[in-house]
């Protein structure tokens, strides 16, 4: 049933106003105070009821008949106490309001002070207002601090060696997309990602050729191929000049001189010098003697003699380089980045296959691993569009069994890689299956490996390739080179 003001419900208000009324003992006072009374109250039922013209379910409800009976008596009040005071200018009495409604009484008082309420609520909106903004920003404070954060153990602490924020890596991560050669002149190629290789120091070496292996010794067909297959990335473990502008001249001159050394001995197929420019050494077709006694293998097979299967990558530095030291340069990061585009799109290199030396030589004799240890910790592989290999299991001690010593440990920060833990594991799991002993199946594998290595040099022999760079390791011309240390590059 609707609740609108109908003439029913105005006789009820008007007599409420006039029971009110004889609270006034001035019959005139009386007589306005009525007029005054009800005539604001149908005026504010009628705004009231304008207002609400979208809102009719408002109007038909009960609610809305409790809004205007309580505002009834509030105008009552409000005109009580006006006239009250008239009245008691001459009678010195005021008059006293009684029976009205508590809600009636709640909105009055409301109504009193509406500018005090008015200021504290806008005061309240400011503050709810600022909170929000504080629980946003810190939110995304937390998420920005969050993305500087890394997990990885080995890259945990800062320069000063305490656990703290790492900043982000310098670059997106590396998709596969084709890069192509834009120009080729004489002395330099140009590629679409912006990489330049000079070819002022290039030269030849041999045929690549080798054989891909299984676990077992096996080989998956009866070829040698010859499309490189992955990266070794090196040091060249050279004396390195503070990289200061004053030293431009020193710096190019030693550079140079590595250059030279390098390309004499057939070294890499690739060096990349501290102003990030990179030289092809070794035509990517040829073998460079960069890893001779090494091992790594992917998901389709295992390969040995990584001289004849891998491209070498050479970065001018040093491996003890400590963490407030030199490592690389930003020029070499980005260069390092854009070659290694240039080889996996040209070659169609699996990011499985893009390794440090450090962690694919071995020395047979002694069953160990990091023979040559360069990059055995500290690669920056994300900042190459690579996925971490310290946490890959190590190829040589998860198939052949090769050992390490504390020597190995403290060269890689004084805890082994965690790929070496998992592939120490997997070899001792391997033996137990096998029910033999760890150290039987250590034989029997260094022994294979050994087999595996004459196997591929013979079939290059029998092939017509140059066998000058199968020997890769022990190459040592010590007369010969002006450096300070020997070159990581050529395995022993």
């Amino acid at each position: 049933m609707s609740q609108t003001i109908t003439p029913d419900i105005t006789l009820a208000y008007t007599r409420i106003v006039e029971r009110y009324a004889h609270l006034f003992v001035q019959p005139e006072i009386r007589l306005r105070y009525l007029n005054h009374t009800l005539t604001k109250h149908i005026s504010c039922c009628e705004k009231l009821k304008a207002s609400l013209e979208r809102y009719k379910f408002f109007e038909q409800s009960g609610f809305y008949k409790q809004i205007v009976d309580w505002w009834l008596y509030v105008l009552i009040i409000k005109e009580v106490k006006k006239f009250s005071r008239t009245e008691a200018k001459g009678s010195g009495k005021r008059v006293r309001i009684n029976n009205v409604p508590f809600g009636a009484r709640v909105l009055f008082l409301v109504y009193q002070f509406r500018y005090a309420f008015g200021v504290l609520t806008i005061l309240a909106g400011m503050v709810i207002t600022t909170g929000l903004c504080s629980i946003v920003l810190d939110s995304t404070q937390r998420s920005s601090v969050s993305s500087l954060v890394r997990s990885d153990d080995n890259h945990s602490s800062n320069r000063n060696g305490t656990t703290g924020l790492v900043p982000v890596k310098y670059l997106p991560d590396y998709k596969p997309v084709k890069v192509w050669l834009v120009e080729e002149r004489d002395d330099v190629e140009r590629f679409s990602n912006g990489l330049r290789i000079l070819k002022l120091y290039e030269t030849t070496n041999h045929q690549r050729g080798y054989n891909l292996f299984q676990p077992d010794g096996t080989k998956l067909d009866q070829n040698l191929h010859h499309d490189p297959v992955g990266i070794v990335y090196h040091t060249s473990e050279s004396e390195l000049i503070p990289f200061d502008s004053a030293n431009n001249a020193s710096i190019e001159n030693h550079s140079n001189g590595l250059l030279s050394y390098v390309r004499t001995h057939k070294s890499y197929n690739y060096l990349i010098d501290r102003f990030g420019q990179v030289y092809r050494i070794v035509r990517d077709d040829q073998a460079a003697n960069h890893a001779g006694n090494s091992i790594w293998a992917d998901q389709k097979a295992l390969y040995v003699g990584l001289n004849e299967s891998f491209l070498g990558i050479c970065f001018e530095t040093k491996s003890e380089a400590n963490q407030d030291d030199e490592q690389l340069t930003e020029a070499q990061l980005l260069a390092g980045r854009l070659l290694t585009q240039v080889l996996r799109s040209r070659y169609n290199i699996d990011d499985a296959n893009c390794v440090t030396h450090g962690l694919v030589s071995v020395n047979p004799k002694q069953m160990a691993i990091a023979y040559h240890h360069d990059w055995v910790k500290n690669f920056p592989f994300e900042a190459m569009g690579l996925s971490d290999k310290y946490k890959v299991p190590t190829t040589s001690i998860s198939v052949y069994g090769f050992t390490y010593d504390e020597s190995v440990v403290a060269l890689a920060g004084g805890e082994i890689w965690s790929g070496a833990k998992l592939a120490e594991e997997e070899f001792q799991n391997r033996a137990a299956r096998e029910q033999a002993a760890v150290s039987e199946l250590r034989n029997k594998m260094r022994d294979l490996y050994s087999a595996e290595l004459a196997e591929q040099n013979a079939a290059r022999r029998t092939s017509g390739m140059d066998d000058e760079g199968a020997k890769g390791d022990g190459m040592k011309n010590e007369s010969s080179q002006p450096f300070d240390n020997e070159l990581a590059g050529n395995d022993g």
